[in-house]
């Protein structure tokens, strides 16, 4: 295994329970590999750090050959995921699957044919069981494999239920590829792009869902796959900026699972589905039903927490403390928004190294409009500077646009008019040079430069001509999302 990386190998350690720990240790006893002293040493070496660094662990182990070290590495690393697959194989049942898939192969190279076949039967009841459709297909094949080479005795029927079975298993796969095509497509042109700011990257985007979606029977789909494709219109809508559409679908996406009970439930794409719908409801500024909504994820996530896995965990976190600021920031209750927000960067910091930029972007983005908006700008400032400084300018370029405009405003209420000039200058460059200056931008750095430079009786009068500027953008479906993410109104009513 191609893992030589320390800071891997760290945060894998990191991640185990005291139980998956205990686990491994008596694994590691029971192989009694050659290795085991060394390996096991760096281990317990590893699990006693507080951050990854290959001179601390070095010194600890007096290694010097460091193409050794590198192989012990490799090699824990290797032993750890065995460790955790055993321990974790009644969870799972597609680990279950595999595992039969293995033993038949077994039997088979054995030249026991019968027996791998009857393997192969509790295989594939467990997978339609779970609706294991990849699993599944690897059962057919395998099975038509055996009575294509064989004489097994098998009865006629049987082959015909095997060619059914694999026809229409083909057709489900082939709608499961094609929607997760088709959400994945979405998703990517959010994620570089943000929600459509033009009539003709509307059209784009409408070509781009319009073109892969002619391919799709709805009718003929599964649950699982009108899941998949109610996601996708859920994306289309999203960046479309068409919210009651949006959340329409979010509703048909999540009723596809409300029968069903935890232990079939894709948890995380539960967590997600309302996720979205409460997007919405927030876009939509419905307090009302955003509230009820969240009540029930609330609800159900602390019913089921001890049944999560660390996965779903960080999931329902994302999700769950996300919404809990939207909720702050709908009812404008930015004073209780600040004393929650120690207990939201509690689990943030905690989780960190398993997020991506992006989902902390958010986080931070909220937490310093919430410290904005509830009297306390200075502490705004660390959050937007990161965001501004994040490595990767071309994630979600929009969240960056608004950042640098928010620190604008941090700027003026902090009363450093001596710096609004030339971050305005810097950021305009930052905002044009990503093709991002729609007229709600632009309004507003027309504003900031002027309001900043207007003597003091003046400025009421400013602020009075902006809002009704800015009041006017909302109609329009381009600007409006950009009033949303970054409440500018609310915000020039309290300068």
């Amino acid at each position: 295994m191609a893992i030589s990386k320390s800071e891997d190998l760290f945060l894998l350690i990191k991640s185990m329970s005291k139980s998956e720990k205990r686990s491994f240790r008596l694994y590691a006893e029971r192989i009694q590999d050659s290795k085991e002293l060394e390996y096991m040493r760096l281990f317990d070496v590893i699990d006693k750090s507080k951050k990854p660094s290959d001179t601390l662990v070095l010194n600890a182990l007096g290694f010097k050959d460091k193409a050794k070290y590198s192989n012990y590495k490799r090699h824990l690393y290797e032993q750890i995921l065995i460790s955790l697959r055993m321990t974790k194989k009644t969870g799972f049942k597609n680990f279950r699957v595999r595992e039969l898939i293995d033993f038949a192969y077994v039997l088979y190279g054995k030249g026991l044919h019968m027996q791998s076949l009857k393997v192969l039967a509790k295989a594939k009841t467990i997978a339609q069981k779970e609706g294991l459709e990849f699993g599944l297909l690897t059962i057919l094949e395998f099975e038509k494999l055996i009575q294509s080479r064989h004489i097994t005795r098998t009865k006629l029927e049987t082959m015909n239920d095997l060619l059914i079975e694999s026809s229409s298993l083909a057709e489900s796969i082939n709608n499961r590829v094609l929607l997760s095509n088709l959400r994945l497509t979405m998703h990517r042109y959010y994620i570089e792009l943000g929600y459509a700011k033009n009539q003709k990257q509307e059209r784009e985007v409408k070509v781009l869902f319009q073109e892969q979606l002619k391919n799709i029977k709805e009718d003929s789909l599964s649950r699982s796959e009108k899941i998949h494709l109610n996601q996708a219109y859920v994306w289309y809508h999203y960046i479309l900026n068409e919210f009651e559409k949006c959340f329409e679908y979010s509703e048909r996406w999540i009723s596809l699972f409300e029968p069903h009970k935890l232990d079939k439930l894709d948890v995380n794409l539960y967590f997600r589905a309302n996720h979205y719908l409460l997007v919405c409801l927030f876009y939509l500024n419905d307090k009302k039903k955003f509230n009820k909504y969240l009540e029930s994820l609330s609800q159900f996530r602390d019913s089921n927490y001890s049944k999560f896995d660390e996965n779903s965990k960080i999931v329902s976190f994302l999700y769950v403390h996300q919404a809990r600021l939207n909720a702050y920031i709908i009812s404008k209750n930015f004073e209780e928004g600040i004393l929650n927000i120690p207990r939201t960067l509690k689990r943030l910091n905690r989780y960190k190294n398993k997020l991506d930029e992006h989902k902390v972007m958010i986080f931070y983005f909220k937490i310093a409009w919430i410290y904005l908006m509830g009297g306390a700008p200075q502490k705004s400032v660390s959050y937007l500077t990161d965001i501004i400084n994040f490595s990767n300018r071309s994630l979600r370029v929009d969240i960056q646009v608004y950042s640098r405009l928010m620190h604008l405003m941090v700027q003026l209420n902090l009363g450093n008019f001596n710096l609004i000039n030339s971050l305005s200058r810097n950021y305009k460059r930052f905002i044009v040079s990503n093709d991002a200056l729609q007229r709600t931008e632009s309004s507003f750095l027309e504003f900031i430069n002027q309001y900043s430079k207007a003597p003091l009786l003046d400025r009421k009068t400013i602020v009075k001509k902006y809002i009704q500027e800015l009041n006017g953008l909302k109609k329009n479906k381009y600007e409006k999302r950009a009033l949303i993410y970054l409440d500018i109104v609310s915000w020039m009513k309290t300068i």
